[in-house]
Order: structure tokens, then sequence, then C-alpha cells
């Protein structure tokens, strides 16, 4: 009887083993159907943080209780937090002295990217307070010593309103970019911060050095953050490179005609999604948002945005999910699925594209 009740219990422990088993395949095969597997892929090597705490930056933003430098630093406080980790080289640098013997204060000096270290910097470290000269044009010259040091691509990511203090003996700050993008493979992603219009001529310039860069202004950016991200991974069907999070694109969720609310149609998927996320907590989703191709391209990039943004917002507020979980990312109607010259592929193009990664 002994040997009996033993036998049993073996037999219990390995049926228990199985079914365990197949209930993961079961819920992983559920992620199998009606989508397919993609691939987070890096596009730059580095990222440099270019932080302007200098006076000119005490304005403050309309329709906010924020003055620029503190609409700044919650910037980069949410979009770290929103950051996947994919190996990146990173530093956070200032170019306002506030009274230092120097031209660029380093803040994080370029090492590993650890998000945990990177958001005690911004929270524990940077000026709080907008004080001192803008020497931009001495910042700029600056990074000739970090950047040559530095593989591969860099995105340089500037906050700046356009102001700064003139040093007649040395070349403009746009000029200083086109020459270090000549020289290095750089893009700049400028944040425009001016809450001023048309103050802000050199700064277009930076953000026209080369192909790869560009202007995003502040207001855009204030709640939406992701609007840096596509400097910095791309998502692929085809797997390159030696930086890359496997993960799988789930259906799509779609939109009527300039709109960004969720239909309630759509609300099953989402609820398994919630579910899933919620039982794997080492998983993460990135939220793509698409548009057609009527009207221009600048209003659609903030609707695509907002469809993004309205998809997380459900999953937060409707399934529970952590924000920080939670990646953006806007493409307007660069990135289509079927033709936009019929009503039917417009419709198609108009969603938001889910990709899930960590699943084991």
């Amino acid at each position: 009887m002994r040997i009996r009740r033993l036998f049993q219990i073996l037999l219990l422990t390995l049926l228990s083993g199985v079914l365990g088993v197949l209930s993961t395949q079961a819920n992983e095969i559920k992620w199998l159907q009606g989508g397919k597997e993609v691939y987070l892929v890096r596009k730059a090597d580095n990222f440099i943080i270019l932080y302007d705490s200098s006076g000119s930056m005490d304005e403050k933003y309309p329709g906010t209780y924020m003055h620029q430098l503190q609409a700044v630093r919650k910037i980069l406080l949410e979009k770290n937090a929103t950051l996947p980790d994919m190996n990146w080289q990173a530093g956070i640098y200032s170019f306002t002295p506030a009274g230092e013997m120097k031209n660029l204060i380093d803040y994080y000096p370029m090492q590993q990217y650890d998000k945990k270290k990177f958001s005690l910097t911004l929270l524990k470290k940077l000026p709080l307070e907008p004080t001192g000269p803008t020497m931009l044009q001495m910042g700029l010259f600056e990074l000739n010593k970090i950047v040559p040091n530095l593989r591969g691509r860099t995105v340089i990511f500037l906050f700046n309103d356009g102001q700064y203090s003139q040093v007649d003996s040395m070349p403009g700050p746009s000029k200083q970019a086109a020459e270090l993008a000549a020289l290095y493979d750089i893009c700049f992603v400028v944040i425009n911060t001016s809450t001023r219009k048309n103050s802000y001529n050199e700064l277009k310039k930076i953000a026209a050095v080369n192909d790869c860069s560009y202007m995003v202004n502040i207001g855009d950016l204030l709640g939406n953050p992701e609007w840096m991200t596509n400097a910095l991974f791309e998502v692929v069907d085809d797997p390159h490179g030696k930086d890359m999070i496997p993960g799988y694109i789930w259906e799509n969720i779609q939109f009527d005609f300039d709109k960004s609310n969720v239909k309630s149609q759509y609300k099953g998927i989402l609820a398994e999604v919630g579910a899933y996320l919620r039982e794997n907590k080492n998983t993460r989703i990135v939220l793509k948002g698409h548009t057609d191709s009527i009207g221009t391209h600048e209003y659609n990039m903030k609707l695509s945005h907002r469809r993004a943004a309205s998809v997380r917002k459900y999953l937060v507020e409707k399934e529970g999910i952590d924000a920080s979980r939670i990646t953006l990312s806007g493409f307007s109607f660069d990135q289509p699925i079927a033709s936009n010259s019929t009503k039917k592929g417009r419709a198609l193009n108009r969603r938001v594209e889910g990709i899930i990664t960590g699943m084991k």
C-alpha cells in the first residue's frame, strides 16, 4: 500500500507538471493567433541629453503650473520610465555653467544606460531652478571631446528655447551642429522649449543638419514623451543587428476617421491583453499609432500619438496596467499597410499596433 501511495503521488506530480506546461503553452498559443512575430531593433548606439537649465527657462509654460525647466524634467522622467533597455551608452550634460568652471557639466557621464541610475540622476542631481547663462555654443563645442570616443550612431536630445549667450569668437550653434554631423554619425532631436512664436530659427537649422535630425515642440511632448522614441529604436519584421528584442504583434485596434477614441468592439481584445500583462509581470508593450493619408503630415503625427495614448489610457485605467510598462510611438501616415487610395485601405491604416515583449 505504501508503494502504491508513493506511486500515486508521483503520478499526480507528473500530471500536474504536464498540465502546467500545457496551460502555459495554451496561453502562449493564444497570442499566436491573428498576429505575427516582430522585433524591436536599436537604431542608435548612444544617446546624450543636453539639458538647458539657464535663466531663460523660467517662463511659465502656457496652460500649466510649470516653468519650462520643470516641464523638461517631467518629460525626461516620463520618457525614462517607459524606455526599454536596449544596451545603450548614455549621458546627461548641461551647457549652463551656473558658477562652475566647465562649459559642459556632466551629471551622468557617458556610460552604460541604467534605468534606475538615470532616474535618480534626473530626480536628485539636475538643477531645478533656472539660472545662469545659456552657453550653447560652448556646450556644442565640448561635444568634440565626447562623441569621438563613442562607437556607432549617437542621438543628441537638445533642449533649448532658441536663446543663447552669444560668443562672437565661435561659430553659431547651427554651424557647430552641422560640423559635428559632418564628422560623426550624429542625429539631433531638438526639443523646442520656447513659449514664443518665431524665436527659434537657430533651432530649426540644427534640426535640418541631416536627414535623421528633427525638431519637436515641448507642448507635443508633455504627457507624450514618446515623440523621442522613434530616434532610438524601430519595430521590424526581420531581425538584424546584435541588439534587438523579440516581440509579438496582436490584432490591430482600428479607428474612425479623425478619431482617437477606443471603440467598444475592441474592449474584448484589450481585456485579453490586460489579463496577459497582469499574469506575466516581466512583459512590456509598445503601442504604435498610425493614420491614413488625409490631412497634413504634422496633423496626422499628432493624431497617431493620440490614438496610441488612447489605447494606453484604456489599459491603465480599465485593465490596471502600470503606465511605465507601456511605450508609445506615432508614425503619422508613413507606414501604411494598405492603399490609401481606397476607403477600405484608409480604414485599415487608421490603427494602433500593439507589440508585447518579454514573452518567454
